[in-house]
């Protein structure tokens, strides 16, 4: 199945402390309250730690994790991305 993202929504979701500066994005779905979050590996330089069967979405990188939401909240999605690059040694 193929999912298609609405053109009209989009959140940029960032880590800028410690003297990082990562950069991910998310996409809301057409169809359902679910938005995608991305993240570019390959352009920050990073071994991508994502097992290689999970969506990728050109030019923004690999889906990281989906927030189940009509709205999506910028500090939880922050939150959420430090956690992922926290617990992977990104950061």
């Amino acid at each position: 199945m193929d999912i298609l993202y609405d053109d009209k929504y989009h959140l940029h979701l960032g880590y800028y402390e410690n003297n990082f500066d990562y950069e991910s994005i998310a996409f809301k779905r057409q169809s359902e309250d679910i938005w995608d979050i991305f993240f570019d590996f390959n352009g920050y330089g990073i071994k991508n730690i994502i097992p290689k069967n999970e969506l990728t979405f050109e030019p923004f990188g690999t889906r990281i994790f989906s927030i189940y939401n009509k709205e999506i909240d910028y500090d939880i999605g922050v939150q959420q991305f430090k956690q992922l690059l926290s617990i992977n040694k990104i950061i």
